[in-house]
């Protein structure tokens, strides 16, 4: 684990981007138990009121577009967060226990870290925000906005996304997903470059493999990959601060993007077992954000 230096300086700084997961929780708590005294300003995805819509905009659009059982889970995974965060707080006041998984505002706060919600990451005030706290890496993981070259250039070093499949395969937003639809038997994490606004492109810096079981869901894949990312970030940097040219160009026509399936592909995938979720999984998440049991991965 990284040590904060005596003088309460940060060795390096790390602007980190993120949007609330129910199923990134493990992943986000492990990569602040690593780099948390590097980060310096935390950019929060503000979901709703957004370019995206409402609320109620975005849950219309999501069932015409995905159907209701992946709208459904995708809008449990976002707003769960906050919503376990809150009585969190009111649990640990009685019970003086900390959970075992922090939500990422109560992060920030440990790590001293300025923490801001955007609801455009590439806005005039997020690009000062950016500037004022001088990054020396960018550091996006599980984040719905795409960054732009004005954004992309501002860090030292590098910006750097940790993307859940083996890229250059299942570039894209819901990769997991994809993998465990095609029966792929392995994936796992990637750590690569945002060199440009092609998304998912970089050049490769770190890869891990994670084995696909299949009888096992797409919320606890998610949890496996990113948990598996955010443990092969810190040499990722670590590596880029020695040699910022490191890394391994991808060739994008070995793989593929794609984008959300459709309500008539999530229907044939359920027909052919596939499962967004175990209620073990999301419950076992649950209880430990709220501080009631411990985190087993």
């Amino acid at each position: 684990m990284a040590s904060a230096p005596e003088n309460g300086q940060k060795t390096r700084t790390i602007v980190f981007c993120h949007i609330d997961s129910l199923c990134c929780l493990p992943a986000l708590n492990a990569m602040f138990a690593e780099l948390g005294n590097d980060i310096g300003l935390v950019l929060s995805s503000r979901r709703f009121g957004s370019s995206h819509g409402t609320f109620w905009e975005q849950t219309t659009a999501g069932f015409r577009r995905f159907g209701i059982p992946l709208n459904l889970w995708l809008g449990f995974d976002l707003i769960s967060v906050p919503i376990v965060a809150y009585f969190a707080r009111w649990i640990s006041r009685v019970t003086r226990r900390t959970p075992a998984l922090a939500t990422l505002p109560e992060l920030a706060r440990r790590h001293n870290a300025r923490f801001v919600e955007t609801s455009y990451v590439n806005s005039a005030e997020t690009l000062a925000a950016v500037q004022a706290c001088a990054p020396d890496f960018i550091v996006v993981m599980n984040f719905d906005q795409i960054l732009q070259p004005p954004l992309i250039g501002l860090p030292k070093v590098a910006a750097l996304n940790v993307h859940p499949s083996l890229l250059p395969k299942l570039r894209g937003p819901c990769p997991v997903l994809w993998a465990q639809a095609r029966r792929e038997h392995i994936s796992g994490a990637t750590v690569h470059a945002i060199e440009d606004r092609t998304i998912d492109a970089g050049r490769i810096i770190a890869q891990v493999e994670v084995p696909i079981d299949g009888a096992t869901s797409v919320g606890e894949l998610t949890t496996q990959f990113f948990l598996a990312g955010a443990r092969a970030l810190p040499a990722a940097v670590a590596r880029l601060a020695t040699d910022r040219t490191a890394g391994q160009p991808q060739r994008l026509s070995d793989g593929q993007y794609l984008g959300y399936p459709t309500a008539l592909q999530m229907e044939d995938f359920r027909r052919a077992g596939l499962r967004l979720c175990r209620l073990r999984h999301a419950a076992h998440l649950v209880l430990a954000a709220l501080g009631v049991t411990r985190w087993k991965p």
